[in-house]
């Protein structure tokens, strides 16, 4: 690596924040190394929280998700869009001395460093060493735990998935894969609760968050049946093993999904629906033992009305319930547009919508700063940053 290129990083002012922002990691920087969808998802989520994150992405590829479509915006698929708002993207070949200098530089900034590379990647770019030394939070996000046999293999989603024993419990008829990502998903969120902890904890923590072991953990009460009362279900559909009734039952047209949780709310249930129910079912023991009578005698009653008229009908009553919809009427949904959680940005592509943060803060939900960033739209931003030079910045992404 060049001398001057070296000399300029060690004196350069580090890589400022583009803020202010707010929220209660506001001031924190996070040097984001992953791709796809976990890592991501956890960056995404600490920058609801007003954290700073840079991400860094190979020249002329960038994150794999960019790639996975169609439907595209502009050049980047629309998967990629869900999970790389707010931050800015840097383009590093770290298979580079160069490129690798710059990240060290990066994460002797950084509070909180996300990655998911392949454990021997990750030891052959050095990254362990600078991990070791560094003061900073680390998070890596694997396919499987490295206290285990597995934990140096490659995986994905639905390997983590099928392993794990959630696709057993999924579907009707043969294992089925969820609707979305759901063990990257919540591996992304355990992935951030740990970069707080960290935070919180004021030292320079090493977490790991298998997707293996997240989708176990996910598995909660049916994992519990398994193990504790030896009841190793199969596929069970809209059926819920514990509760009864709960899930769509069938109205005038379409079904409407209704949960009673408790004794309480499935009197409410049958008042509102004008039906004496058998004195089995004041339990939910009794509602499960009965539950094909139960539901024949609820969705009688539904059949005189259509779904929407129900949902005002149970809501009189205080019965938890909702209609069936799909994702073409969620930016109409009453609820969604009152609180703003899908939120339309500016793009180079044009504008684009997006879910925004779930939470809120002091009552107010966090707004999306910026839409996903095009390849490399910041590599010169973030460089000059760090101290380089107009020649060497072109020097080191040529």
């Amino acid at each position: 690596m060049p001398r001057d290129l070296t000399d300029a990083l060690a004196a350069g002012p580090g890589c400022p924040a583009t803020g202010p922002f707010t929220g209660p990691l506001s001031g924190v920087k996070v040097l984001d190394l992953s791709r796809v969808l976990a890592g991501p998802y956890c960056c995404m989520v600490l920058a609801d929280l007003g954290a700073d994150v840079v991400k860094v992405e190979r020249p002329g590829v960038g994150d794999d998700t960019r790639h996975w479509g169609p439907p595209f915006h502009g050049d980047d698929a629309a998967y990629f869009f869900s999970v790389n708002r707010d931050r800015r993207s840097l383009c590093l070949d770290l298979t580079t001395s160069a490129g690798l200098a710059v990240v060290c530089r990066l994460a002797e900034e950084a509070d909180v460093v996300v990655e998911n590379f392949l454990p021997r990647h990750f030891t052959a770019f050095g990254l362990d060493r600078l991990r070791d030394k560094g003061t900073a939070v680390w998070v890596s996000v694997r396919g499987a735990g490295g206290d285990g046999p597995d934990g140096d293999k490659p995986g994905y989603d639905v390997m983590a998935q099928a392993r794990s024993g959630l696709m057993s419990v999924t579907g009707t008829t043969e294992p089925t894969r969820s609707g979305i990502a759901i063990a990257d998903v919540v591996t992304g969120l355990y992935a951030a609760v740990g970069a707080v902890a960290g935070l919180v904890s004021r030292r320079p923590l090493q977490i790991e968050v298998g997707l293996l072991e997240t989708a176990v953990a996910t598995l909660v009460n049916q994992a519990s049946n398994a193990l504790i009362g030896g009841v190793v279900p199969g596929p069970i559909g809209n059926t819920h093993p514990n509760l009864a009734p709960y899930g769509p039952l069938r109205c005038a047209d379409t079904p409407l999904v209704i949960g009673a949780g408790n004794d309480g709310q499935f009197a409410d249930l049958c008042t509102a629906l004008g039906i004496v129910p058998l004195a089995g079912w004041a339990t939910n023991a009794g509602r499960l033992a009965d539950r094909a009578a139960m539901t024949l005698a609820l969705e009688t009653a539904l059949a005189a009305r259509t779904a929407r008229e129900w949902v005002s009908v149970l809501a009189e009553h205080g019965v938890p319930c909702a209609a069936v919809q799909d994702l073409g009427q969620l930016p109409t949904d009453p609820q969604l547009v009152a609180t703003g959680q899908l939120q339309t940005l500016p793009h180079p592509a044009g504008a684009v919508t997006l879910v925004g943060s779930p939470y809120r803060l002091d009552g107010i939900r966090p707004r999306v700063r910026t839409a996903p960033p095009t390849l490399g739209q910041h590599t010169d931003e973030v460089l000059t940053s760090l101290g380089l030079s107009a020649d060497q910045i072109a020097g080191l992404t040529a």
